[in-house]
């Protein structure tokens, strides 16, 4: 019965079922140019994670920026003075750029236990490790041994401090309210393409400093580009390797176009439509 209903509704309707899938075809079409792809920080956590709501209570309550961080192992010790010139050199180089708001490193640590002046002046003058007249043996073993910098700036070791780099809050989209659903998506693709640009500028100011120890980027801005950049990569690669090997194994199978063109017309469809 189904048979016979399907031979006589498609089978000797053919133009009229073609257009009907054409139409379908360019209608599912004209949508799919709202399909995104996101990465943004919240779309990386789950809904519902109490991590999530914690965060969400601690950035309305204080604000917060979004930041990048960075490790640096010197190739020789941290407590030298290469180190601590190589260290000072990057961070006014990443300071320089435009979209950096600010840089906090081991040498923007106050010492308070640096000298034995009474702890008055400490706090009005504190010093740092930059400063010329610091012991630096002694404010580095503070910082090692302080209990709220150890394993946050510098490691348990002292052989890898960590460098926080603030990034400048985008400008926010005015009258919000008011702007249609392509205005919205216009601005969120802007950031999402200047968020780019700060990851590959920051690596190169990264890769220009590989000679003085080992420097690793991270950050949540920083994983959502790389995904963003990986999985359009992988629809690429995997698209392309899964369409060759069905155009193969069809043709290996039938030996006619025909049946090459039919089932891959089909797979098209069936994703436009998805």
């Amino acid at each position: 019965m189904f048979a016979q209903m399907y031979q006589n509704t498609v089978l000797k309707n053919p133009k009229s079922i073609f257009t009907i899938l054409l139409i379908a075809l360019l209608s599912f079409g004209y949508f799919s140019k709202d399909f995104r792809l996101d990465a943004s920080s919240e779309t990386l956590l789950i809904e519902g994670d109490p991590d999530l709501e914690y965060l969400r209570e601690i950035t309305e309550r204080y604000g917060s920026k979004e930041f990048l961080i960075l490790t640096y192992t010197p190739n020789k010790g941290m407590n030298t003075d290469t180190a601590i010139n190589n260290l000072l050199s990057l961070k006014y180089k990443i300071q320089s750029l435009d979209w950096v708001y600010s840089v906090i490193t081991l040498l923007d640590i106050p010492l308070l236990n640096n000298s034995d002046t009474p702890l008055q002046e400490r706090l009005e003058g504190f010093k740092t490790l930059k400063d010329e007249d610091v012991d630096r043996d002694r404010g580095f073993k503070e910082i090692l041994n302080s209990p709220i910098f150890r394993n946050f700036v510098i490691s348990k070791d002292g052989k890898t401090s960590g460098i926080i780099v603030n990034i400048k809050q985008n400008k926010p989209l005015k009258n919000i309210k008011n702007k249609s659903r392509e205005e919205i998506e216009q601005y969120r693709d802007q950031i999402k393409k200047q968020n780019h640009e700060n990851i590959v500028e920051i690596r190169d100011v990264i890769k220009s400093y590989e000679d003085i120890g080992k420097i690793y980027l991270g950050g949540i801005p920083m994983i959502a580009d790389d995904m963003m950049t990986f999985i359009k990569s992988d629809i690429i690669v995997f698209g392309l390797g899964v369409l060759l090997f069905i155009i193969t194994t069809l043709w290996f199978v039938f030996r006619k176009l025909i049946w090459i063109i039919i089932p891959i017309s089909s797979c098209f469809f069936s994703v436009i439509i998805m």
